[in-house]
């Protein structure tokens, strides 16, 4: 029987729609079409499964809740699954033991009324047990071995998203720490920073808001670890975002979904990107690779890459602009 208030099938388009920003630019687009796909397919069936649960008697609320976390787990570990090297056939294998799990503990939980910070800690918790052993049987059958197995276990793709956004509020704060030293100086008017336009503060605002929407999913430990790393008055602005009843209606999701990106994707990455680091970066993962199959590696790519890669090698480097660079040296650290 349907639940009313919950289009499960228009949800799971809405939630694929707005992940498709938020792939990794540097992945193939069969990568990026798998991400959106599983996110997309996983969501479909718990929603189905959940309308059709008459026993369970979901709310739209609590239907939209445990779709959307199996959504956005599905989104992180489907990313990391792919960064890992493991071969695209077994990629269903692992994302799936997630799915299940993260459907059944959020269900259970859901109809023992535990809070919601509550229920996001514990299923935290299963989704990286099952994603561990879901490595485990595949190392098992043979199909990864151990140095593959590490590989794919070091992979966090929302730990990164949140690295990435704390990485923007330490750069905040030495900004500001900055023009508080240059008006307690004495800097002349006409040189210090211009002040924060009504606009720029809308902005970030915003932003802060949106990343409330993300922190809402997240458990209160998480939370309490990301917050700590803002200033008291950004967090305490975060806060409450996040108490707030309509915050999905006050923030529309699209926009939402863009802020974020643009936090992940446009910050410099906290990966070293010198001229020396990066051609460390690059010998290093290429150490014990033969020229054919750096020949191999390299073949599809473009010329600019290809310059980068073998400048690299040869002690010198290629220039790009540093953030190009980056992904670069992470793309070939991710394929060999």
């Amino acid at each position: 029987m349907p639940i009313e208030g919950f289009d499960y099938k228009q949800f799971a388009t809405d939630l694929a729609t707005q992940a498709k920003d938020l792939v990794p630019q540097e992945f193939e687009q069969f990568q990026k079409d798998y991400v959106v796909n599983t996110l997309a397919n996983f969501s479909n069936m718990a929603g189905e499964a959940i309308s059709n649960d008459a026993e369970a008697g979901f709310n739209a609320e609590q239907a939209i809740f445990l779709t959307q976390i199996i959504a956005e787990w599905s989104f992180h570990k489907s990313v990391d699954v792919i960064r890992s090297g493991i071969q695209p056939e077994y990629w269903d294998v692992v994302l799936q033991k997630i799915a299940f799990t993260i459907f059944e503990i959020g269900k259970n939980t859901i109809k023992q009324n535990l809070p919601q910070d509550k229920i996001l800690e514990l299923v935290e918790n299963q989704v990286l047990k099952a994603y561990e052993e879901a490595l485990e049987e595949l190392q098992q059958r043979g199909i990864i071995d151990e140095e593959l197995k590490e590989k794919a276990e070091k992979q966090n793709n929302l730990n990164q998203l949140m690295e990435q956004v704390e990485a923007e509020q330490a750069a905040q704060r030495e900004a500001e720490a900055a023009q508080q030293q240059q008006t307690q100086e004495g800097v002349p008017s006409e040189v210090q920073q211009p002040v924060v336009q009504n606009n720029e503060v809308d902005k970030k605002l915003f932003k802060l808001a949106s990343l409330a929407l993300l922190l809402r999913t997240m458990s209160q430990d998480r939370v309490s670890t990301i917050l700590n790393k803002f200033n008291q008055q950004d967090a305490q602005l975060v806060i409450q975002y996040m108490n707030m009843p309509d915050l999905n209606q006050r923030v529309d999701t699209n926009t939402a979904m863009q802020c974020l990106k643009e936090i992940k994707t446009n910050l410099p990455s906290r990966r070293a990107t010198t001229k020396n680091q990066l051609i460390f970066r690059i010998k290093n993962a290429l150490q014990d690779t033969s020229r054919e199959k750096l020949d191999l590696l390299l073949k599809h790519e473009r010329i600019n890459v290809k310059k980068f890669v073998t400048t690299a090698l040869q002690d010198e480097l290629y220039e790009l602009p540093p953030k190009v660079s980056n992904v670069i040296a992470q793309h070939i650290e991710n394929s060999v």
